[in-house]
């Protein structure tokens, strides 16, 4: 799921220092640095301190494994939930406030780790790299603020030299000047394979010193040092955990990690560093005054200008990133799941932002880790656009009302064609021929095939949806062509914001699917695909609305009343979009229907394995697109 909690808003850096490179291993048991933290350099610019007397050494990760184990699988936005981590790997660490004195403030550290899952020997289980899909269902919610997104890859690459596979900025891990620790092994006999892909994550760890002003002494004992997990399941490890939550303020007592007992952190005190102001405020402060600091790139777009002393406050809506918003000027989207290269979320705002296009908030600034590579974006910090509100719960308010949502349907259909207008000035543009549509009804048909295996109620509509894509391969072998370009990827009324004032819809969140490759989400592919994900999300708007308590599909209203709510939103939502750009997607009637059916296959094998309950909403577009009016897509 990309993240609708991005929908409140929503130059050139000196050289980074040399940073120490080793080769990545996985994590193991070591001691530390005593470095020193970052400093302001001249002119604004960020630079690293340079390492302390003893330099780093191959304890800190290693030390923190037992925590991150029980931590990262809690957290929304990690992708490998139910597969058991095996070990992590270290790509890099760097101090952006010191962690290693003692009786001070709370340091904060950068981390970027990849996290190893599923069996090391017999090679099973190999699939949380990113090309593997972990994460695809946590990530894919067809509700009310996630997308359906399918990974359908019959478009063509946005254009080369963007990796689509390593899960991680650096093939190398780094550690520049101001970092904790180098790699290190801490599972050398079940070691995996280095060419094994493993997903790498974005930490900001705050460190709070064992001896802080006003938190008391660490405990002595190891029980009392223990992190949260299995240790939790008897009395002594749940009296730890409330002493180490004690030892927080109260309102970071929520974002606890847990207390290393070894390692260069021994007895400080982790949490997660984005839910406390003062960590949160420095970040925006990287941005405002942007530089170096060891691999890490802080940019801010030329001209902006990023006012100082905004008060930071995390949203708390499950997402797949997470997101600040600074007083009520900014939205800072931090990447959880890091790959290679540009996100798409930047890639596409910077694009739109040179067209003048005022339908997406235009990036303010940005940071990024640097690689023997494409840089990796980490952040995005965009205007927050306080006065809208988030078009899916618009959507159900509207519905609860008993009031027309046909005229902003009518609207976002515009504003989504003048989005797709402006993609295809500002970025590349191809077209799909013969080839193209054979691999991607191909690929339909597989994806078919696979679901109705797995959902029974799927199959006696399978030979009639194979129809639709057999329509769409014959009018490909006939010759027929489509534009393919970047469009948005994952477009649904989560994505949309309204503004309240004005009536005036903004897209925001063009990451694509988090759970896909970056070079997948990059690719070139037809516009129908973003209308598709628009009008099933029409049909989840109206069954959820018709439970009457915005939780879910229900019968408080007439059966026929919810379909028809959405039979006129899809058709103005056409038809808005066929007056901003001129082609009404209703004029393909076997494209579009093509792409419903594939995103509505999709939400049946969903469903039917996460909210059984929610099976109807998908099978009833089902029974629709396999009916004899199925061509009738509106």
């Amino acid at each position: 799921m990309s993240d609708s909690s991005m929908s409140r808003g929503s130059p050139p850096t000196p050289s980074p220092p040399t940073a120490s490179a080793a080769r990545p291993r996985p994590t193991g048991p070591a001691t530390g640095p005593r470095g020193a933290g970052p400093r302001t350099g001249g002119a604004g610019q960020v630079t690293a301190a340079g390492p302390a007397a003893g330099g780093a050494d191959d304890g800190l990760l290693a030390s923190l494994a037992p925590l991150l184990t029980e931590w990262l699988p809690r957290q929304r936005w990690f992708a490998g939930k139910g597969r058991p981590i095996r070990g992590f790997t270290l790509v890099s660490a760097t101090e952006l406030l010191p962690c290693a004195a003692r009786d001070s403030a709370a340091g904060l550290l950068h981390l970027l780790v990849r996290a190893h899952q599923g069996p090391y020997e017999d090679g099973a289980g190999g699939e949380g790299g990113v090309e593997g899909g972990a994460g695809g269902e946590a990530d894919g919610d067809p509700g009310a603020d996630a997308g359906v997104g399918d990974g359908a890859g019959a478009g063509v690459s946005a254009d080369a030299g963007v990796g689509d596979g390593a899960a991680g900025p650096a093939g190398r891990a780094t550690a520049g000047a101001g970092a904790l620790a180098k790699p290190s092994s801490a599972s050398r006999a079940r070691r995996r394979p280095a060419a094994e892909p493993a997903d790498c994550y974005q930490l900001l760890l705050g460190v709070l010193p064992p001896n802080p002003h006003g938190a008391g002494p660490p405990p002595a004992d190891g029980a009392a040092r223990a992190e949260p997990g299995p240790a939790a399941a008897n009395g002594a490890g749940e009296r730890a955990v409330a002493r180490e939550a004690a030892a927080l303020p109260p309102r970071l007592a929520h974002a606890l990690i847990g207390r290393p007992a070894t390692g260069p952190l021994a007895g400080a005190l982790l949490y997660e560093a984005l839910a406390d102001p003062r960590q949160a405020a420095l970040l925006l402060e990287r941005l405002r005054l942007p530089g170096t600091l060891g691999p890490l790139r802080f940019r801010r777009a030329p001209g902006a200008a990023i006012e100082a002393g905004l008060t930071p406050r995390p949203l708390t809506a499950e997402q797949s990133n997470s997101s600040v918003v600074y007083g009520d000027a900014y939205i800072l989207k931090v990447f959880r799941r890091i790959a290679p290269g540009i996100n798409p979320d930047l890639e596409v705002a910077l694009a739109l932002a040179r067209t003048g296009c005022r339908r997406v908030p235009p990036p303010t600034a940005w940071f990024e880790a640097a690689g023997p590579g494409a840089p990796a974006t980490l952040g995005l910090l965009q205007p927050y656009l306080a006065d809208c509100a988030d078009g899916w719960q618009y959507a159900l308010d509207q519905l609860a009302r008993g009031a027309d949502f046909t005229a902003a349907a009518y609207a976002l259909g515009q504003a989504t064609a003048e989005v797709h207008l402006a993609l295809a000035r500002s970025l590349p543009t191809a077209e799909l021929g013969p080839p193209q549509i054979a691999h991607l009804t191909a690929a339909m048909s597989r994806r078919l095939d696979a679901a109705a295996g797995a959902v029974p109620a799927l199959r006696p509509f399978r030979r009639a949806l194979r129809g639709a894509y057999a329509d769409l391969a014959a009018l490909g072998d006939s010759g027929r062509a489509w534009p393919a370009q970047r469009i948005h990827g994952d477009l649904h009324l989560g994505q949309a914001l309204r503004g309240t004032r004005d009536g005036r819809w903004s897209l925001i969140d063009f990451e694509g699917e988090p759970a896909s490759p970056l070079a997948e989400r990059r690719r070139l592919q037809p516009v129908v695909r973003d209308i598709a994900g628009m009008l099933r999300s029409f049909d989840y708007a109206a069954a959820v609305g018709a439970g009457g308590a915005h939780g879910g599909p229900g019968g408080a209203v007439a059966p026929r009343e919810p379909r028809e709510w959405a039979r006129r939103c899809r058709a103005a939502y056409c038809a808005g979009y066929a007056a901003a750009c001129g082609h009404d997607p209703r004029a393909e009637p076997e494209l579009l229907r093509a792409y419903e059916t594939d995103k509505a296959v999709y939400e049946v094998l969903y469903e039917a394995r996460h909210r059984p309950d929610w099976l109807p909403v998908p099978l009833s577009a089902i029974r629709r697109l396999a009916g004899p009016a199925a061509r009738d897509t509106a």
